[in-house]
């Protein structure tokens, strides 16, 4: 899962003028992945642009901001080379979204905001709420040590919990690394993965520089935090996210297993992606869900229905980095992560003063996600407070 640290500077944004359109990198003929969706109808292709669901009742307020932010988003996503589906809350309510091209191209099946898709190292947020709920209850300190937790990890006594999750331990990516040999034929990435690979990896491999000491981006901090769930919990981390995360937030349709994904993942050129067994990714990147259901999580997560907002702080804290509990922190005011599977890309964002998230997930490997999902962030500042 590669990631981008991008700095992007929030201005007062005109959500209708050509300067803003201009910022994505759009197709010529506003088609996705080589031109399949264009084989919709302009009926179907102008009802996707439409909200598929509208309040009972709504005040006037409400109204607005949602007619205006709709209107916004349509104007940038019309000319935007996209598939997937989007989707923006500002103050906990659901305002706009947006889904286009097909999840499955074989089938021309659409993607709409009910469409699972590959979240990728998204999950890492769900990851570091586990832990910290661990903490509340008790059952562990950031603060402590790794091995206190996993004895047999020979590096465990050098770096905290804290140090894997803010990426500072110096760990080598495990990953990666096997992506690598999958791309050389020396693996295959559908036979399963354990916690003993991930450990042998980490023990043989060393640690890059002194934890604490820099920040290198690396996966295999986020398969230790999931062994530390299991083993601190007594239930397996699937299980642990399911019963204290998914469930009390209503996310009814997301899956700890990326391969229960609806869409297809594809690469630019319009290729399937490869495939892996999702204890590859593990609590690095097993998670699959929808627009729909990422927007329950971040609301739920800035409202205090999971965690309390002193451990919302804490995951938020910036340790020099630009990274804390799996959230870079932008200098513009906003936390964000990407996410990348073997042919999805992901990223969602939120500001905690403006109250704005914002959801972008896409069934193609296309890193101008990334772009989009910061244009519609300041678009959404543009049309809802300026």
């Amino acid at each position: 899962m590669k990631h981008h640290i991008k700095k992007t500077a929030v201005t007062a944004v005109s959500v209708l003028t050509s300067s803003l359109l201009l910022l994505c990198s759009c197709a010529d003929n506003g088609t996705v992945s080589g031109g399949e969706a264009s084989t919709l109808s302009t009926e179907a292709q102008q009802a996707q642009l439409q909200p598929t669901t509208e309040p009972a009742t709504e005040d006037e307020l409400t109204k607005q901001r949602r007619e205006r932010l709709q209107t916004a988003v349509n104007e940038y996503m019309a000319q935007c080379d996209f598939s997937g589906s989007i989707l923006i809350s500002v103050d906990g309510v659901d305002l706009a979204e947006y889904s286009h091209g097909f999840a499955d191209k074989s089938n021309a099946t659409p993607n709409t905001r009910s469409t699972k898709i590959e979240l990728g190292s998204i999950t890492k947020q769900f990851t570091s709420v586990a832990i910290m709920q661990l903490q509340e209850q008790g059952k562990l300190s950031v603060s402590d040590t790794v091995d206190t937790y996993i004895p047999e990890y020979d590096f465990g006594d050098q770096m905290t919990v804290e140090n894997l999750l803010n990426m500072t331990s110096g760990i080598p990516d495990f990953l990666n690394s096997m992506i690598y040999l999958q791309s050389i034929g020396e693996i295959d990435m559908m036979e399963p993965a354990t916690f003993e690979d991930v450990l042998s990896f980490a023990n043989s491999n060393g640690i890059e520089f002194t934890p604490g000491s820099s920040f290198s981006y690396s996966n295999t901090n986020y398969m230790l935090l999931g062994e530390i769930i299991a083993r601190q919990s007594g239930v397996t981390y699937e299980k642990f996210v399911e019963e204290n995360i998914l469930k009390p937030l209503g996310m009814t349709n997301t899956s700890m297993n990326m391969n229960d994904a609806d869409a297809v993942g594809y690469l630019i050129d319009g290729t399937e992606g490869d495939k892996s067994d999702t204890t590859y990714f593990g609590a690095a990147g097993e998670i699959a869900s929808c627009t729909v259901d990422m927007s329950r999580w971040l609301n739920g997560l800035t409202s205090g229905k999971v965690v309390s907002q002193n451990s919302l702080y804490q995951m938020l804290g910036d340790s020099g980095m630009g990274y804390g509990y799996g959230w870079f922190i932008s200098q513009n005011g906003y936390y964000w992560h990407t996410g990348q599977s073997m042919a999805c890309y992901t990223m969602d964002l939120m500001s905690l003063d403006y109250g704005i998230n914002v959801i972008v997930l896409s069934n193609v490997d296309d890193e101008n996600v990334e772009t989009i999902c910061v244009d519609l962030y300041n678009a959404t500042v543009g049309a809802i407070f300026q």
